[in-house]
C-alpha cells in the first residue's frame, strides 16, 4: 500500500466529517469564517474516495493471475470490508437516532439500507452509504475483468474513460440522470486506476508542482461555482481529487515525502470515521451544542474543534477494537481450511 494514498483516505474522510459538522458550527454560534469556507467543499472528499478506490482496485487485481478464483477471492474481500465496517453503524444509528431525534420507521428503506441497495438518500439509515453502494458496483465490475488479460484491462480502461469523458462533455450544464451519476463516479474510479497503471513515471519530481496547481485551481473553481452534482463535478472536483492523489503518489514515488506511521493510522479509520461521524453530529446537536452555544467564544471554539478532534481519535479507537478484529475473524472464518479442500478433492 501506497502510505500517502493512506494518509489521502484520511483527508478525504475528514473532508466530509467537516462539510457535515458545519451546520453545527454556524448554530452555535462559530465564527472562523475559513472553516466555513473551506468545510463548504467538504463534499468533494468523496470523489477522493472513488480515484482511491481504482487506485487500490487496480494495485490489488492487475498483477493477480486472471483465474474465477482469484477475481472471487478479491470480491469477498471487498463485500466484506464494506459490509462488516458498515453494519454495526448501521445498527448504532439506529438506536442513537430513536433516542435522540426520533424518527418513524415507515420513512426509511431499512431493507435497502442494510444490504445497500438503495441509492435513496432521505430514506437511508446512514444517508453517506449511497458512495457504498457505488463502491460494491464499482468491485463487481473489476471482478469481471479477470475473465480478460491485464493487457486488456488496461486498454479497456484507457478507451472506456475516454468515451466517459466525452459523453460527460456533452452532459456539461444538464441534470444527469441516475445511470449517469453512476457512470460520472466511474470515470473517477477509472482515472484512479490509470494513475496505478501509469505510477512507474510518476517518479520525477517535476510533477509535483503541476499536479499542486491543478488540484488547488480545480478545487477553486469548484467551489466557486458551486459544483455540487452534474458533469460539472466530475470535470472540477474530480479533476482536483485526480491530481491531488496523483501528487501523493509522485511525493512517494520520487522519495521527496512519505506519510508518516501516524497519518497512515488515520487512514487505516478512515472508513469508520466516514460511518459513525454522522451519528455522532446527532449526539452533538442534542446534547452538546447548546451548552458550547453559551460559553464565551474561545470555549465555544475551542469546544466545536475539539470535538472534531474527538471524533477522528475515536474513529481510529472503533477501527482498532471493532471494524479491524471483525474484518480479520470473518477472514478466518471464511477461508478454507486445508482438511476441508482435501475432503473436496477426494
Amino acid at each position: 500500500m501506497f502510505k500517502n494514498i493512506q494518509m489521502l483516505r484520511a483527508l478525504a474522510a475528514f473532508m466530509v466529517f467537516c462539510f457535515h459538522a458545519a451546520p453545527q458550527y454556524e448554530a452555535m454560534g462559530g465564527g472562523w469564517k475559513g472553516f466555513e469556507r473551506l468545510s463548504g467543499i467538504g463534499f468533494a472528499g468523496v470523489d477522493i474516495f472513488f480515484v482511491i478506490s481504482g487506485f487500490v482496485a487496480a494495485l490489488t487485481t492487475l498483477n493477480r493471475d486472471r483465474t474465477a478464483a482469484n477475481a472471487g477471492e478479491f470480491l469477498r474481500r471487498r463485500v466484506l470490508r464494506i459490509y462488516l465496517g458498515y453494519w454495526p453503524f448501521f445498527a448504532l444509528a439506529l438506536i442513537v437516532f430513536a433516542m435522540t431525534i426520533g424518527f418513524s420507521v415507515s420513512t426509511l428503506d431499512l431493507v435497502g439500507s442494510f444490504f445497500l441497495t438503495s441509492l435513496d438518500m432521505p430514506r437511508l439509515v446512514l444517508y453517506v452509504s449511497w458512495s457504498l453502494t457505488y463502491e460494491l458496483l464499482f468491485y463487481i465490475a473489476v471482478a469481471t475483468t479477470f475473465a480478460v488479460s491485464a493487457r486488456t484491462v488496461t486498454l479497456g480502461a484507457h478507451v472506456v474513460a475516454v468515451l466517459l469523458a466525452g459523453v460527460l462533455l456533452l452532459k456539461l450544464g444538464d441534470p444527469l440522470s441516475p445511470t449517469f451519476i453512476f457512470l460520472a463516479f466511474f470515470l473517477e474510479f477509472l482515472s484512479g486506476a490509470l494513475l496505478f497503471m501509469h505510477r512507474e513515471v510518476l517518479r520525477s519530481r517535476w510533477w509535483i508542482l503541476p499536479c499542486a496547481a491543478v488540484a488547488c485551481i480545480a478545487y477553486w473553481e469548484g467551489g466557486t461555482m458551486m459544483a455540487t452534482d452534474g458533469a460539472l463535478r466530475i470535470f472540477t472536483f474530480g479533476t482536483a481529487a485526480f491530481f491531488l492523489v496523483m501528487l501523493a503518489v509522485v511525493l512517494e514515488q520520487s522519495q521527496t515525502w512519505i506519510a508518516r506511521r501516524f497519518w497512515v493510522g488515520l487512514g487505516d479509520a478512515s472508513y469508520t470515521l466516514y460511518l459513525v461521524h454522522l451519528i455522532l453530529l446527532v449526539i452533538f446537536a442534542s446534547q452538546v451544542r447548546g451548552f458550547f452555544a453559551a460559553q464565551p467564544v474561545f470555549l465555544r471554539e475551542l469546544g466545536f474543534f475539539g470535538f472534531l478532534a474527538f471524533g477522528v481519535w475515536l474513529s481510529r479507537l472503533l477501527y482498532l477494537c471493532l471494524e479491524l478484529p471483525l474484518y480479520r475473524w470473518a477472514l478466518d472464518a471464511l477461508r478454507p481450511r486445508a482438511g476441508q479442500v482435501r475432503s473436496r478433492i477426494k
